[in-house]
């Protein structure tokens, strides 16, 4: 009698169990599967969503290559987007965490680019006093406050001091041209925007610009929907997935070609 009870515990054990399928209910076969969203996830977090999902993932950006990232900054397909069971997602990666306190880098002696790059590395806003800040034309840190090291909250923001050459050493940036088919050359960089979408200090908002890496010849398509605020040289603030595409987001700054 022994063998036959423990033979009918385990049928009514085995009843129990329900197998699912995340976002198809109870199934084992390799059903589509809705895209989680995982922007703003510890990488911890990022493979256990990823395990429940059975999906696989690969990751390009800060920390990708030797597998020091710490979070998710973005992700492709986006989340909700219907994909196969074993699918691939790319996630974009960030050495800095989503959220939560963060250490204020140095940023005296950086160039406006550099700045625009590791402030948007360390999700942190920054804002500017002296020579060239009222019209964006400041090239140089000369001093910051709070001093470099200093803990404060994600999205805090940083004075800076800044100072622009003299009269000799600036540069004019092109005339907007009217015709059709119209562009303008200058420096495109990134920041943390909704992808397919693009700033610019000289375009409406709703206009379709095609940017291309003049160093690659790669090309993006995005939309005006956000206003820059700097001028000068710079042409076209991409958001963090569509610079990956043209350019290693470390690189921070590329030279592009912005048509319409």
């Amino acid at each position: 009698m022994r063998p036959l009870s423990l033979f009918v515990v385990c049928i009514l054990s085995m009843s129990s169990l329900t197998l699912t399928t995340p976002g198809e209910g109870a199934s084992t076969g390799h059903v589509r599967r809705h895209m989680p969203n995982i922007v703003g996830l510890t990488k911890a977090q990022v493979y256990a969503v990823m395990r429940h999902y059975q999906l696989y993932f690969r990751t390009r950006g800060p920390g990708s290559t030797n597998g020091t990232w710490v979070a998710a900054a973005g992700q492709s397909p986006a989340p909700g987007t219907v994909v196969a069971w074993h699918a691939t997602v790319v996630v974009d990666t960030t050495v800095i965490p989503a959220r939560g306190p963060r250490h204020v880098p140095r940023l005296v002696g950086l160039s406006r680019a550099q700045v625009y790059s590791v402030m948007r590395e360390y999700q942190l806003y920054f804002a500017t006093q002296g020579l060239g800040s009222f019209d964006g034309t400041w090239t140089r840190v000369i001093r910051q406050s709070p001093a470099p090291g200093t803990r404060i909250a994600w999205h805090g923001q940083v004075l800076l001091t800044v100072t622009r050459p003299g009269p000799t050493t600036t540069t004019t940036a092109p005339p907007v041209k009217t015709n059709p088919n119209d562009y303008r050359i200058g420096d495109a960089t990134w920041y943390s925007y909704t992808p397919g979408h693009c700033a610019t200090w000289f375009l409406p908002y709703g206009t379709h610009v095609n940017v291309t890496d003049l160093a690659t010849g790669k090309t993006i398509t995005c939309e005006v929907t956000d206003k820059e605020s700097a001028r000068g040289n710079r042409v076209v603030d991409l958001n963090e997935t569509q610079f990956a595409e043209l350019a290693p987001l470390a690189q921070g700054v590329i030279r592009v070609k912005v048509s319409w």
